[in-house]
């Protein structure tokens, strides 16, 4: 009866594995087509984007999730017209 114990529970194990991976997938598809469609990224994409920035911060010395800015980088002021819009409504009557 041993034996027949150990096949029943390797394969219930197989089963769920087989299920974890099976709902893996399906959540994989179902993020990649809504990333397409709204263009916000996945949580988990996120996630290892901020780990890999503070992991590369912490392996040069620096500041871990803080990266020193190069001097090209930075802007003080930028130049841009700025036009009157006409008012939308028209004005109002009085009477």
């Amino acid at each position: 009866m041993n034996w027949f114990a150990r096949i029943v529970m390797g394969l219930l194990g197989l089963f769920f594995l087989a299920g974890l991976l099976a709902a893996l997938s399906l959540y994989i598809v179902f993020a990649t087509f809504r990333w397409l469609l709204t263009g916000r990224k996945p949580q988990v994409v996120l996630v290892w984007q901020q780990f890999s920035a503070l992991r590369k911060g912490a392996r040069w010395g620096a500041r871990p999730g803080f990266e020193s800015p190069r001097q090209d980088d930075i802007v003080d002021v930028e130049v841009r017209e700025v036009v009157e819009d006409p008012p939308r409504l028209p004005p109002r009557q009085q009477g």
